[in-house]
């Protein structure tokens, strides 16, 4: 995920993958590696998602954190990258998620390292939940939820086969989702003009 930009108006969105839409896990880069759960994870996640602009404490952050690891779901469906120091550089994870009435699996808090970016590692991620979850049985599509300001995780989400949900879910009508979607359009194609 790129960082979220302040300046542009915030709106949320939901996104829809069909099962089986991505048939490959993109291959994460030599110079990273994922690891498994580690405790000492909490600081660095939290500093993480504090730095893209996820949360607006450190300690809303680590919270956070602390309260999903408590979890038992947490440790095989959350990934960790890290560099070759072995520093914490990017995760993401497969959470429940409640935009639709009930308990729905998503992709959730996609985060790589500014540093980090333009290496494909958010894809990587991304790729390889889809895949676990594609091998779970289950009659729904995977989501996730984004917002207007974070229109290059939109871009990487829509590469990777997501598209815009358009329904109403939880808070939102469908009317709303449609303008929200109708916005996020805008952005993109201004911020797309705007990076030539």
């Amino acid at each position: 995920m790129t960082i979220v930009d302040k300046n542009v108006e915030y709106r949320s969105l939901l996104m829809i993958i069909g099962r089986k839409v991505c048939t490959h896990e993109v291959p994460l880069d030599p110079a990273y590696q994922y690891v498994v759960y580690q405790p000492t994870f909490e600081n660095a996640w939290a500093q993480l998602q504090l730095d893209l602009g996820v949360f607006d404490t450190f300690e809303k952050a680590k919270q956070t954190f602390h309260e999903m690891a408590s979890h038992p779901h947490f440790k095989d469906n959350f990934l960790f990258v890290c560099d070759k120091e072995g520093q914490l550089v990017g995760s993401a994870g497969l959470w429940p998620g409640h935009h639709f009435g009930m308990d729905r699996l998503r992709i959730h808090y996609v985060a790589v390292s500014q540093v980090h970016q333009h290496h494909k590692i958010g894809s990587s991620m991304v790729s390889k939940l889809i895949m676990k979850y594609d091998a779970t049985p289950g009659k729904y599509p995977l989501y996730l939820a984004t917002q207007t300001n974070s229109y290059g995780a939109i871009a990487m989400y829509s590469h990777l086969g997501f598209t815009a949900y358009l329904g109403a879910y939880e808070g939102c009508t469908q009317k709303q989702s449609e303008a929200n979607w109708t916005l996020a359009t805008k952005i993109l194609r201004e911020k797309s003009a705007s990076s030539f």
